[in-house]
């Protein structure tokens, strides 16, 4: 089923974390691949809300509005006639309209799951907790706003360049179908030039869900806010895997 949906993400965070790919590449199906540079695959975590999310037709005051926070792998898969595209890969994503993250599982590879989310913002400051009702994923995270934009100690990249050309986030929600031949799509279209990031300071961050999944001493590589930005998600779109896949 094609969806084409719109709405206005007005709060979000983006996070990312170097991991090990050896434990990374457990969490990924067969047909995609993990994003690497200099030994580190890279744990992907966003905190939005949503505004008002819609059918592209349906009127602005019957969209639903909720909170977001979804835990993504970057990878690519090669697709027919030796294509290549980026995305992320979403392990697990939390969300405090349980109806909305019911009809989303039927509609997208998603894996939404319920949960409390409380968000206190000072302008300067910010902080989250995510409380689920099921599944090992209670997070806070406390945040700053900075004028740093410094590589982190022991970052696995050699230069800002090379670390914003790795992690650009790639507009695309990127699934393989159960019978492991097509690559199941979720795009993401967004005016570019209105795309805009800033970098935060995190004070501190707890995430329980990566450490069930086993992945161990994550890196926090990057972490900005971005400005809020008028969206839409066409969901459905499915291209043919172009090489045989793993066992």
């Amino acid at each position: 089923m094609k969806l084409d949906m719109i709405g206005r993400i007005d709060v979000c965070f983006l996070l990312s974390y170097g991991i090990d790919p050896e434990q990374a590449a457990a969490l990924v199906p067969a047909g995609l691949d993990l994003i690497t540079c200099h030994g580190a695959a890279f744990f992907n975590i966003v905190v939005c809300h949503v505004d008002r999310m819609r059918t592209r037709f349906t009127p602005h005051a019957l969209g639903v509005t909720y909170w977001h926070i979804a835990y993504r792998v970057q990878v690519r898969a090669t697709l027919a006639g030796d294509r290549s595209i980026e995305g992320l890969y979403f392990l697990r994503s939390d969300v405090d309209r349980p109806l909305f993250g019911a009809v989303g599982n039927g509609l997208t590879d998603f894996r939404f799951h319920t949960a409390r989310v409380r968000f206190w913002n000072d302008d300067a400051a910010w902080r989250l907790r995510v409380e689920p009702t099921t599944g090992d994923a209670l997070a806070s995270l406390a945040m700053r706003r900075t004028a740093s934009n410094a590589l982190a100690p022991g970052s696995p990249f050699a230069s800002l360049e090379e670390r914003e050309r790795v992690l650009k986030y790639a507009p695309f929600g990127l699934s393989v179908s159960k019978g492991g031949q097509c690559l199941r799509i979720a795009e993401v279209i967004r005016d570019e030039a209105l795309w805009t990031e800033e970098p935060v300071e995190v004070e501190s961050a707890d995430w329980s869900y990566p450490r069930s999944l086993g992945l161990r001493d994550l890196q926090l590589v990057r972490a900005t806010r971005v400005a809020p930005i008028d969206y839409r998600w066409r969901i459905g779109r499915t291209e043919r895997l172009g090489r045989l896949q793993r066992s």
